[in-house]
């Protein structure tokens, strides 16, 4: 069994509900992680889900080049492909962590609350792009505009920044439940007129024709991702979570030293799933710049400030009561 019991909502039912745009309905009904069951299952690997995103992969390079193993960590590493079923499925316990985006783990503090990121991954500077048939000439080509993005999560504050740029809320425009693997497609459908993603479903949107119309270069600081542990997690597992984060490390500054060996590699750990393994537009993180990352601040350099702008945003959206404590949602304390 897993040391966080999944709960008794079907699966079924829980996937309705988040195709649906309900995702957090049904988070809400899923019942907290037990940590008593953590203790049976510490001799099994960590179980760590990543969303295909380049600034993901020193956890693939860690794990094939050995550093896992030289640092007495086993992990199994998990790629669904699809963001809001990786969220409610950790959110129903059945990964230990996941690396995602900062702002998609804040409406998920409303039914997990004991969770927390260890570890800022990279920084996306372009990575994450809206796209569109062309690039919007008048403010009426961005108004009642389709766009698509994962509801809930962090490509809402994006597409948010994307509407200001034309002088326009969230009201003038209509904000459709996408996730980044479906935007190629729900573009050339019509089903939507702009789409949030980022590679490798840039590089596919590309060859239909769709081209950027904004992207996290223009919000520096704003999409960082990173770790995310439940607690149970790391008051049983904290010394592999440690070693899993310094083998992370290694992973990072050798992929910093020997990028175009490092490409091969990804390709073999990644085959079937994509070729685009170049970390184009996103900054890897070292373990210096993680500890800038996690003190406190007042500009977006700052996690601690970047948590605060994203729970703003969704309690003016209605979907969280009250923001999360930053101080316990980022946990530096594995980064020594």
């Amino acid at each position: 069994m897993h040391p966080c019991a999944p709960g008794t909502l079907p699966s079924l039912t829980r996937r309705r509900l988040v195709s649906a745009g309900l995702g957090g309905l049904a988070l809400a009904t899923l019942p907290a992680c037990q940590p008593d069951l953590v203790a049976q299952a510490a001799k099994r690997p960590l179980r760590i889900a990543i969303d295909l995103w380049a600034g993901h992969y020193p956890l693939l390079l860690a794990r094939e080049r050995g550093l896992l193993k030289a640092h007495g960590v086993d992990v199994e590493v998990v790629i669904p492909e699809n963001t809001r079923q990786l969220l409610s499925d950790f959110a129903a316990c059945s990964y230990d962590g996941v690396c995602v985006s900062l702002g998609d783990i804040i409406t998920l503090t409303r039914a997990t609350p004991d969770i927390h990121m260890v570890l800022a991954s990279g920084e996306s500077i372009g990575a994450d792009r809206i796209l569109g048939k062309g690039s919007p000439s008048r403010v009426d080509d961005v108004r009642g505009a389709r766009i698509g993005t994962s509801l809930g999560g962090f490509g809402e504050l994006l597409v948010l920044r994307f509407a200001r740029r034309y002088g326009l809320s969230l009201g003038d425009i209509e904000l459709v439940q996408v996730d980044a693997s479906e935007v190629p497609a729900q573009l050339a459908s019509g089903a939507i007129d702009y789409g949030h993603t980022w590679e490798p479903y840039v590089a596919q949107a590309r060859e239909q024709g769709f081209v950027e119309v904004f992207s996290s270069r223009d919000t520096p600081g704003l999409v960082v991702n990173g770790l995310i542990c439940h607690g149970s997690v790391l008051r049983r597992r904290g010394a592999e979570i440690r070693a899993l984060i310094a083998a992370w490390f290694e992973a990072v500054d050798w992929w910093n030293r020997f990028e175009l060996d490092a490409e091969p590699m990804l390709r073999r750990a990644l085959a079937g799933r994509t070729s685009e393994v170049v970390r184009v537009a996103i900054r890897l993180l070292t373990r210096e710049d993680n500890r800038a990352k996690f003190r406190p601040g007042t500009t977006e350099d700052s996690l601690h400030r970047v948590a605060e702008l994203y729970a703003d945003h969704f309690i003016a959206r209605g979907l969280i009561g009250r923001r999360p404590a930053s101080a316990e949602l980022l946990d530096a304390d594995f980064l020594a």
